[in-house]
């Protein structure tokens, strides 16, 4: 009963029931005949093709058992023994068989999913059976035990599903942490959170604690290349044009560039800079700056800082433009200024000549996304003899 028109019916039982290794693959199946009834006992030549296609095709892979017994039409086989198993196991095989060079038995077998514990499939990724598992990729990256890529430009996207609350739980030892997510907000507990290179937010969002936002920079100016947009005016009432100089302090405790009124403006002149907050919501903004008094001056002096809705004109105490809308002073006895050491430096342009430096700031509770900071004195002599100016500029709001 060895003969091709005993070979017409071919029914697949299991596919896969043991993966013994990487490349052998356990085999059980039956084999008919036309009539319906089992193949004769006895030992067969019987060819095992893979197909990538149910009809047509050339094999992926084959090899021949030249002596399979069958019994009561059953056959149990081990493929790979003969040659080894190269197919990836990434997409749908069918598999074709042949008794005794006999024309394929149809219709071929779909495998079943157990050959697949070599490698589970998808539309686009591959999971190996050991070591690191690949999504979107055959290769992950050494280390890895989850490698996910997108070759389209794509976000990749790992995406956690449930209908309570969705959790990542994280734990060594004895010690948990996990990250919670109730549809509205992401909850993470019992973590210490460390971040190396600081916390970057986008533009507009604030961190709060307590229910409360904290204040955040959100611009600096330290004049380390340029002026950063401030100008000078010759006096702080009008925009007639002055001139700025840029120096140094050569310290090791200063940053960036101070500046300061040039030429002989000084009596009366200002330093003024408009600032655009567009898109950074707030409804209060704080300045933080470092007034420098060159030389010596004199008692009845004063510095001053100020916000203002417009650079100028001033047209007199009450009216509607509002150049100072809230403000900043500081009246420089002389007592204080002749002093030496700690809260003194020595800066040029004056070498030798005792200058104090004050931190200050001042805070509006504004939404304007526009408005100028006016900066000055009520200085009446000459830039040799008693000058200011401004450094580390710093713009915070919440």
């Amino acid at each position: 009963m060895k003969s091709n028109s005993l070979l017409l019916l071919f029914a697949l039982l299991a596919i896969a029931c043991e993966v013994r290794s990487q490349a052998n693959l356990s085999v059980q199946g039956s084999i008919q005949n036309s009539s319906g009834a089992a193949l004769a006992d006895g030992k067969y030549s019987v060819a095992f093709r893979l197909y990538e296609s149910e009809i047509g095709g050339v094999p992926v892979w084959s090899e021949t058992h030249p002596e399979l017994e069958v019994s009561g039409g059953l056959y149990s086989v081990t493929l790979g023994v003969i040659t080894p198993l190269t197919a990836a196991f990434d997409k749908p095989y069918f598999l074709g068989v042949s008794v005794q060079n006999t024309p394929e038995l149809l219709p071929r077998a779909r495998l079943s999913s157990s050959p697949y514990a070599l490698s589970l499939i998808g539309q686009d990724n591959v999971f190996p059976s050991a070591g690191a598992i690949g999504v979107g990729t055959k290769t992950p990256d050494p280390g890895s035990q989850i490698h996910l890529k997108t070759s389209n430009g794509s976000t990749t996207e790992v995406r956690i599903e449930s209908s309570g609350n969705p959790e990542i739980i994280f734990k060594k030892g004895s010690n948990t942490a996990k990250i919670t997510y109730d549809g509205n907000k992401i909850n993470i507990s019992d973590f210490n959170l460390v971040f190396s290179e600081g916390v970057n937010l986008p533009t507009g969002k604030t961190i709060i604690y307590d229910a409360i936002a904290d204040w955040r920079l959100v611009d600096t100016d330290d004049f380390g290349t340029d002026n950063d947009g401030w100008v000078c005016h010759d006096q702080w009432s009008n925009t007639t044009p002055g001139t700025l100089q840029r120096f140094s302090p050569n310290t090791p405790f200063s940053k960036g560039y101070i500046l300061r009124p040039g030429g002989n403006q000084d009596a009366g002149a200002a330093l003024k800079k408009e600032f655009d907050l567009t898109g950074i919501p707030h409804s209060m903004v704080k300045v933080v700056f470092t007034y420098h008094m060159f030389d010596e001056w004199e008692a009845g002096d004063f510095a001053f800082a100020a916000f203002a809705t417009q650079a100028a004109p001033y047209t007199g105490q009450g009216q509607s433009n509002g150049i100072f809308q809230l403000g900043w002073r500081k009246r420089a006895p002389q007592d204080q200024l002749k002093l030496s050491g700690v809260g003194y430096t020595y800066i040029n342009p004056s070498p030798g000549v005792a200058d104090k430096n004050i931190r200050g700031s001042m805070v509006a509770h504004t939404a304007l996304d526009k408005f100028w900071i006016i900066v000055g004195s009520n200085l009446t002599n000459i830039p040799d003899n008693e000058s200011f100016g401004l450094s580390n500029v710093e713009i915070w709001v919440k």
